[in-house]
């Protein structure tokens, strides 16, 4: 029987990643991403979580601003029942290598190249998952949900083909140290919220190859349209086609929208670049956007991320419109927003206002 109280989920201004924590209705908790904010707007991590039961501590695509703040968590929280991720099986044998100076080997060499391009940072999080033996779940669509207190939580990406890509990325660079790297962001889990009537969609930083496969599994499978949206990723213009005429779907094609009702969404930006003011347009005409920090209206000096990433480069920072946005939903599809403001109602912008 599903448990009776709400589903809620808090979304905490990050400055240029995510934080999401999902309070199941008997008050165990799933974290799906978290980065430290560097503005202090957002509790310490291990604040938030203190005497919680973690059902899962879950890092969407391996970026490190969608999963340095997991790394405290999975060192020191003693009720970590699951860690979830999308990385082949391959990347914590290979950064567990690194982490072994005594083994020489061709192997270990071998390891050491491969892994030069990713964030230390995923050391650090693949350590304390083997140290301390935390489950492990490799999330591809098509998976059975896990349930929570009547909660299905479950997958429509990234389809294995996707994964598929990365292993074979992985086998040539054996062979071609010069081989290029998918974009990570084809990982992104997709993660689907459904409680009864309410349906949440946590799109990570999932970009329109995802999307394409992601819809139509979503409708296959008749599930209710969303009534929250996590925006992916950043509201970046390479996840929602934009252009007047196309028949693609996306993300929007399966949020609620009816005239007494928009679907809420929720937008982390991530630089002055972010969101698109394409998107950012289409996405004030469907949904009731509730921005954390929006790079439409804050711009200021360029600062250095500290992502150790391919392609990383340092950005400007943006102003956070509100600390939280924190919404709750009933097993009978009512939902209600507990802490925050929609861009509608915010005189900061400008978009909003005209």
């Amino acid at each position: 029987m599903p448990a009776s109280g709400s589903l809620k989920l808090d979304f905490y201004e990050s400055g240029r990643g995510d934080t999401i924590v999902v309070t199941f209705p008997s008050g165990g908790i799933g974290i799906v991403d978290a980065h430290p904010s560097p503005t202090g707007c957002r509790p310490e991590i291990l604040q938030i979580v203190r005497g919680k039961i973690i059902h899962f501590v879950c890092l969407t695509h391996p970026h490190a601003d969608h999963g340095r703040d997991l790394i405290p968590v999975l060192e020191s929280h003693d009720r970590v029942e699951e860690f979830w991720h999308t990385n082949s099986d391959i990347l914590p044998f290979i950064y567990r290598l690194r982490e072994v100076p005594s083994w020489s080997s061709e192997v270990r060499e071998f390891a050491l190249q491969m892994s030069g391009g990713f964030a230390n940072f995923l050391i650090d999080l693949y350590g304390a998952i083997v140290e301390r033996s935390i489950l492990i779940h490799v999330i591809r669509a098509g998976q059975e949900p896990r349930i929570y207190d009547g909660v299905e939580v479950f997958a429509i990406s990234p389809e294995e083909a996707i994964q598929q890509q990365f292993l074979k990325y992985w086998l040539e660079k054996a062979e071609d140290p010069t081989v290029e790297r998918p974009d990570p962001n084809l990982l992104s889990a997709i993660l689907i919220l459904r409680w009864g009537a309410s349906v949440v969609v946590l799109g990570a930083d999932a970009v329109r190859p995802n999307w394409r496969t992601a819809v139509r599994r979503y409708q296959h499978l008749k599930i209710p349209k969303a009534l929250v949206l996590k925006v992916p990723p950043h509201g970046a213009l390479n996840s929602l086609d934009v252009r007047r005429h196309s028949s693609e779907k996306g993300y929007l094609d399966i949020c609620f929208h009816s005239e007494a009702q928009r679907c809420c969404s929720i937008l982390f930006a991530g630089d002055v670049s972010h969101p698109n003011e394409r998107v950012y347009e289409r996405l004030l005409g469907r949904t009731e956007v509730h921005c954390l920090s929006n790079g439409l209206i804050g711009r200021v000096k360029a600062i250095d991320l500290g992502i150790e990433l391919e392609g990383a480069r340092p950005v400007g920072d943006v102003i956070p419109c509100q600390p939280v946005v924190s919404v709750a939903l009933d097993v009978s599809g009512n939902l209600r927003i507990v802490t925050g403001t929609n861009c509608s109602n915010c005189p900061r912008h400008p978009a909003a206002s005209g």
